[in-house]
């Protein structure tokens, strides 16, 4: 979360209210990416552009320099929590779409795929096995 810091500094007193509702324990890195995708979600509801553009050029350097672990943490943790919150919102997931570079439309896409006709994310997962157990074995 440093770099989210450093690139996202407006995020800082929601980070610090954040870290102090886990009262010194570690949220993990899913749960903070969540908190960090509803700032960036309300930032664009408040016409507040600044950090929408610098978080989205973050997630894409993070997608194309990252390991493995990092490429999954920028696209399940934060782009995909972008959609869902945003999917709630008047605005929905699709303004964001212009602030994708290329690794983070492919993401972005494929999340998008793995969402399409399902409700919660128990379907998600319903499916995902269903494809686990249909994989041809080699």
């Amino acid at each position: 979360m440093p770099l989210v810091l450093a690139r996202c500094p407006a995020f800082t007193p929601t980070w610090e209210k954040h870290r102090l509702s886990w009262e010194g324990e570690e949220a993990g890195i899913y749960n903070d990416l969540a908190e960090f995708a509803t700032f960036i979600v309300n930032c664009y509801a408040q016409e507040d552009i600044e950090p929408v553009v610098a978080a989205f050029a973050l997630i894409e350097e993070l997608l194309v320099g990252g390991n493995e672990e990092v490429r999954n943490a920028a696209a399940i943790g934060f782009l995909e929590d972008i959609q869902n919150i945003a999917s709630w919102r008047p605005f929905k997931a699709v303004v964001f779409v212009q602030w994708l570079g290329a690794k983070s439309i492919l993401a972005w896409a494929e999340i998008e795929e793995m969402w399409r006709g399902k409700s919660s994310l128990a379907d998600v997962v319903r499916a995902e096995q269903r494809a686990i157990k249909n994989e041809p074995k080699s």
